[in-house]
């Protein structure tokens, strides 16, 4: 194990650098459409007129639309970038020395941006009397635009209120905080609100290269802002039942791939799950090979859209809501299935045995999944949704079930006696403050009482984490209650060093070593 200097660890020039290059992309857009613009009135108006001529001329769609599409678009990469960097960040290096680091920037200027579409894409609206969405006054507001501005609101409020949620209660250990998940779940709705407008402008309107281009852009958005909730099993480091992970899969992926089917055809789920593979691949490689931090694991998918195209195709002639159905019973069992194996191959904690009895929830997850998702597709792909209300209210009661099922955790009268033997000799080190430290590596040995408590576990490991990287070591049985780890784990300095046992509901931990 490497030895970190916490101090140089964190935001750098080039990180800085590399993160206003993303921040001036609109700037160039916004300066390449207004010189290529032309406005019939003068003033503020003006200004206003001859950028969206501009961009209506190179996309031969309605500019209120447009606009806010890319610049919505725009927003989700760079909170996208910003998130995946953020959480990363946090399990290599713990607590930030400064609010404004730049995944934090990255953050708070995706989640703004997706309010700044709403808000451009009304003005734009109002100021050529579209005849679109709803009127407040003076002002018209395409549904889509007003979509964009209460995610995008609701996700930029929780930016400030988690900084005094920090000041109150000090670091977090979960990524689900009430403050976190008011910014990812408006930043994961958003991409709806992006879809809604470009349907808005027309989903045949303008050039042929704008849909080309618009159709994977939108599938793509959602799928991996829909994913996002379960990143913290993503980076190895879940603070929740192990079930919430194929849950999340199995709703996360149903709900995007359905609507990929739905609204663009046949084909599309396969593609949307190719695309998404595609942009986590992209942004593991940014985030844990170009910046140096955790490598992020990611799902298959695959499994889920073959289930789909199959339930669509096999049952073609159906109504929608058989054929949703049947995509969610295929995409709970057979494509769960599949996600299990993929655990096995690349996954910090492959799936054990003992999940099993509880599968079942990651079924219910998909069959609501896909009811939802087949449904907001077809009015996505400028249809009606042919489920009648009941169907479609069973399933957000299903959905919110299978939510809910994994949420407790308990402790256990358990007793873990852990013992450490030292592997190397002290490496001098900087913790955090920029204090000299040293660095221990060690092997661990956990006696438990009783010495059944582990069997049948869903996790029993030894992680060590904030210390510069973030290290797992599996525990292995040597005898009945006797478990040790064959690799060996860092404390001292920062680090963060505990033994895990996650079985079921119970989620228990015993510290090994923790910073001073």
């Amino acid at each position: 194990m490497a030895v970190v200097d916490l101090q140089a660890s964190h935001a750098t020039a080039g990180e800085w650098i590399w993160c206003a290059a993303l921040l001036l992309v609109p700037l160039v857009v916004v300066a390449a459409v207004f010189f290529t613009g032309a406005a019939s009135r003068r003033g503020v108006i003006g200004l206003i007129e001859r950028p969206a001529a501009g961009l209506e001329a190179a996309t031969g769609r309605p500019a209120w639309s447009s606009a806010g599409v890319e610049i919505g678009v725009w927003a989700l990469i760079v909170a996208a970038t910003g998130f995946f960097w953020d959480v990363a960040w946090h399990i290599d290096l713990g607590r930030d020395q400064e609010l404004f680091t730049p995944p934090h920037t990255m953050i708070v200027a995706g989640l703004v941006g997706l309010f700044v579409a709403g808000v451009t894409s009304a003005v734009i609206a109002s100021v050529q009397d579209a005849d679109v969405g709803f009127r407040i006054g003076r002002v018209r507001v395409p549904w889509g635009a007003a979509g964009l501005v209460v995610l995008g609101g609701f996700a930029s409020i929780g930016f400030p209120l988690d900084d005094l949620w920090h000041a109150a209660y000090g670091i977090d250990v979960t990524m689900w905080s009430p403050t976190h998940l008011t910014m990812i779940s408006g930043a994961g709705f958003a991409p709806i609100a992006v879809w809604l407008l470009y349907r808005e402008g027309g989903i045949d309107t303008g050039r042929r290269w704008t849909h080309m281009v618009a159709r994977p852009v939108l599938a793509a958005t959602l799928v991996v802002a829909l994913a996002a909730f379960q990143l913290e099993f993503d980076d190895g480091v879940p603070q929740w039942q192990m079930l919430y992970q194929p849950v999340l899969i199995a709703l996360g992926a149903t709900v995007a791939l359905s609507v990929s089917r739905v609204a663009l055809g046949r084909g599309w789920a396969v593609l949307t799950a190719l695309l998404f593979l595609g942009v986590r691949g992209v942004l593991t490689l940014i985030v844990g090979v170009a910046l140096g931090q955790v490598i992020t694991t990611i799902p298959l998918y695959l499994g889920v859209a073959l289930c789909i195209e199959a339930a669509f195709l096999l049952l073609g002639q159906r109504s929608l809501l058989t054929r949703a159905l049947t995509a969610g019973a295929l995409a709970g069992t057979a494509g769960v299935a599949v996600e299990w194996g993929w655990t096995s191959v690349w996954g910090y904690q492959p799936w054990q045995a003992a999940m099993l009895p509880s599968m079942w929830v990651a079924l219910l997850a998909a069959l609501g999944g896909a009811v939802l998702g087949s449904t907001l597709g077809a009015v996505l792909g400028g249809g009606r949704p042919a489920v009648p209300r009941t169907a479609l209210g069973l399933a957000g009661v299903a959905t919110l079930a299978a939510l809910a099922i994994p949420f407790p955790r308990n402790n256990a009268p358990i007793v873990a006696t852990v013992t450490t033997a030292s592997v190397g000799a002290p490496q001098p080190a900087t913790d955090r403050y920029g204090l000299p430290s040293s660095v221990q590596n060690v092997t661990v040995a956990v006696r438990l009482s009783p010495s059944s408590a582990a069997d049948g576990a869903d996790v029993f490991r030894v992680i060590a984490w904030q210390g510069g990287g973030r290290v797992i070591a599996p525990l292995h049985q040597k005898s009945s209650g006797q478990w040790v780890t064959q690799q060996a784990v860092p404390t001292g300095a920062s680090w963060k060093t505990i033994v895990m046992l996650m079985k079921g509901d119970v989620i228990s931990a015993s510290a090994v070593s923790m910073p001073f």
